[in-house]
């Protein structure tokens, strides 16, 4: 049989605030199961236990616990991660931006809006900056508050039944 994990005593603040989280029901689903497994131990479950209830394999079972020990409820967050460096950023940010934010007419182009696609290709075609594709160019201007509105269609027709056959 398993014995029961050795967890210091919470502090009553502790047991609270474990508690808000696991009810709250905007607690993210990792966080909910390292504090299920926090809030199991205290009450006397052994590790092997309450790690399978909280949904966590014993080995991460134990490293949020160490976590847990060493730095109290704030151990139970993610940690940020670094994630992969931005390849376009600065001056070619702010390139896109006073690019996106003119008119097409002042720069000699034979349009009247810019789209992602023309902006893309404007920018393939002028060599100013490293490639870079629509996508990457819709995250810089929603970063900075800017985005494109989508267009509406509609459909006309000289047929007397139209309004009767468009609701078929």
């Amino acid at each position: 049989m398993n014995r029961a994990f050795l967890l210091p005593p919470l502090s009553g603040d502790e047991l609270l605030e474990l508690q808000r989280l696991v009810r709250a029901p905007t607690t993210s689903a990792g966080l909910y199961r390292r504090c299920l497994l926090i809030w199991q131990l205290a009450a006397g479950y052994s590790i092997r236990e309450a790690g399978q209830s909280s949904n966590l394999h014993y080995t991460n079972a134990h490293k949020w616990v160490k976590r847990f020990q060493a730095e109290g409820l704030a151990g139970l967050d993610d940690r940020k991660r670094p994630g992969r460096p931005r390849v376009h950023a600065g001056e070619v940010e702010e390139l896109v931006i006073k690019t996106a934010t003119s008119r097409p007419a002042d720069l000699g182009l034979g349009f009247t809006t810019w789209s992602l696609a023309k902006l893309e290709t404007h920018f393939q075609q002028h060599g100013t900056i490293a490639p870079i594709s629509r996508e990457t160019i819709r995250h810089i201007l929603s970063r900075h508050g800017l985005r494109f509105l989508t267009g509406q269609t509609w459909c006309e027709s000289d047929d007397p039944e139209f309004e009767v056959k468009k609701t078929l």
